[in-house]
């Protein structure tokens, strides 16, 4: 399982495209037409955790193409949802730090993948008011992958993705002694993925910015362009 796993955390790079923000109507389509895609974000949204309601498993598991399933779970009580996202497809299920349950759902997370006999990464999310000093008891469960939101949907605050990518190479030195992916989420466009790089992300999220473009694949390939030339390279052989 750990050459697995390390084959997994290595594809969880470039940019993850927010499937939410693709045409309701078509979004397996909207996929489709983008070239060189390779990682599909899911913002699962309860209504409770955030104010906004989005789909569930069931789209997970729908997705047909052969790439990264990306699962961000913004719900109240994560450990409750682990399992059924685990089954439909997840290859990467990330739960919030002001989450109750957060250090129960990230240990389901690896259940669940010994469960399955395959290899999930457990993801740690940060909202922009949570300090990364009050961090340290989920740090210390060593998260395969640390994801910094640049907005708080709760509170309907502007991005601000310069200061994530501040909080994210923070992070970056407060995490190095388990390297996990670092990832960074909100306002990501491409006028603002140059700040949201500055720290050498792994995994950069967009997703409006994609799909109300003229041409979704060309700006795909702006986004993943920017981030590749500030990448880090970073260690996630663990």
């Amino acid at each position: 399982m750990i050459s697995v796993t390390r084959a997994l955390r290595a594809r969880a790079r470039g940019i993850g495209v927010g499937v939410f923000a693709a045409p309701a109507a078509a979004m397996g389509a909207a996929l489709d037409a983008l070239d060189g895609l390779e990682v599909v974000h899911f913002d699962i949204m309860d209504g409770v955790f955030v104010p906004q309601l989005t789909g569930g498993a069931a789209f997970v598991a729908a997705l047909g193409t052969d790439v990264l399933r990306d699962v961000h779970l913004m719900v109240a009580n994560p450990s409750a949802q682990v399992a059924g996202f685990a089954a439909a497809g997840a290859d990467i299920i990330t739960v919030h730090a002001e989450a109750p349950d957060a250090a129960e759902a990230l240990a389901s997370v690896r259940v669940e993948a010994e469960r399955l006999g395959r290899p999930i990464l457990a993801g740690l999310g940060v909202m922009p008011g949570t300090e990364i000093a009050d961090l340290d008891a989920l740090l210390a469960l060593e998260p395969d992958l640390v994801l910094v939101l640049a907005l708080d949907p709760r509170d309907g605050a502007a991005p601000n993705v310069p200061e994530a990518a501040a909080r994210l190479a923070a992070l970056r030195v407060r995490c190095a002694p388990f390297a996990p992916v670092l990832a960074i989420d909100g306002g990501i466009t491409d006028k603002s993925i140059e700040a949201a790089c500055a720290s050498g992300a792994d995994l950069v999220v967009s997703g409006s910015a994609i799909f109300k473009a003229a041409n979704p694949a060309e700006m795909l390939a702006r986004l993943s362009a920017v981030r590749a030339a500030n990448d880090l390279g970073g260690d996630h052989a663990k």
